[in-house]
């Protein structure tokens, strides 16, 4: 009789539970549970760019150009994007005549302008002016997204991003390097800024159909297929590539360093990123991304043994406390809505 009560009583409870799992998986995610999931998704990419920033710097070092460094790159990261895409979602590389266009938008203008914008702009000035005035982008991108989409921002996230771009100029020390300023470097600068801020603008608006993976996949193609047309492959300096780097700190054949660029701080990350974007909209993802060079600096200080100076420690702390604030107040906000 007990066994027959309990098996009863099992009954109903597993069927309760199966009753709420059902009503759940219909239930939206809620925004904080979103905005904390895009939010590392986000920091993670950062971290990623951050570690393979020395690997693209030993790249140029032993003798590849940036615009080639960056036409590899881009090729072998679109290959490989697109072979996963072709197994598991065929059908997204199917593209009408507008996805054309906005793909070739996409991959020009967007992920190629901010890495050639970027390597011009850093031959030119120092590399912290050319940072702060790229990761002015989330200024952009939010400016863009409350004036001209019309989506309404918390007045915190207003407060959290110039206090994100102060703290940036002190962790890179931008007044050390104010001297030796070149306007047209300034103005690639501004042309990485711009560029960033439109890819992570118009990715949010191109996933409403498709995966960030076949977005970024089909982005970089496109990015490839420019670069090749105006950098011919048969002119790529092949032999660069068996070359080792005095600067490399592991003994190895720049090929290893390229594939590294190419998995750990373009494929993973960009995805991450876009991934980010699909959760935290760009305007969220743009200031997470803002922690790159404090990641950068955290893992230079740990590993290498890097001096900061208190001011830039200040202004680490600065930046986390305010990308955290601006991801608190759009979470409230977005569940307030």
């Amino acid at each position: 009789m007990r066994a027959a009560k309990a098996a009863a009583m099992s009954a109903v409870t597993s069927g309760k539970m199966a009753e709420f799992a059902s009503i759940a998986r219909r239930l939206p995610a809620m925004p904080i549970s979103r905005t904390l999931s895009g939010t590392l998704l986000v920091a993670g990419a950062a971290t990623l760019w951050g570690i393979s920033g020395t690997a693209a710097r030993v790249v140029m070092d032993a003798g590849l150009a940036p615009d080639r460094f960056a036409e590899l790159r881009l090729t072998l990261a679109a290959a490989i994007l697109l072979s996963w895409v072709a197994v598991r979602r065929r059908e997204e590389l199917r593209l009408t005549r507008r996805e054309i266009l906005a793909y070739a938008c996409f991959g020009t203008l967007g992920l190629i302008g901010v890495q050639l914008f970027y390597f011009e702009a850093i031959s030119r000035i120092p590399i912290s002016i050319s940072l702060v005035i790229e990761y002015s982008a989330p200024l952009l991108v939010a400016l863009w997204v409350r004036f001209v989409w019309g989506r309404r921002l918390p007045w915190l996230v207003w407060v959290a991003i110039p206090a994100a771009i102060g703290g940036l100029v002190l962790v890179l020390g931008v007044g050390n390097d104010a001297g030796s300023l070149s306007w047209i470097g300034i103005a690639f600068s501004v042309g990485a800024a711009l560029s960033y801020a439109y890819y992570s603008l118009h990715s949010e608006s191109l996933m409403r159909a498709r995966s960030p993976v076949s977005v970024l996949g089909i982005g970089l193609a496109f990015g490839a297929v420019a670069l090749g047309i105006a950098l011919p492959w048969w002119s790529f300096p092949w032999s660069v590539l068996s070359e080792v780097a005095a600067t490399a700190p592991v003994s190895a054949p720049t090929y290893l360093y390229v594939l590294f660029v190419v998995i750990v701080g373009t494929v993973i990350p960009f995805a991450m990123f876009l991934a980010g974007v699909r959760r935290v909209r760009a305007d969220g993802a743009t200031v997470t991304a803002m922690l790159e060079p404090i990641i950068a600096g955290a893992i230079a200080w740990s590993l290498l043994g890097q001096v900061l100076s208190p001011l830039q420690v200040i202004g680490g702390l600065g930046v986390l406390a305010a990308v955290t604030v601006a991801q608190l107040s759009r979470a409230r906000f977005e569940a307030k809505a």
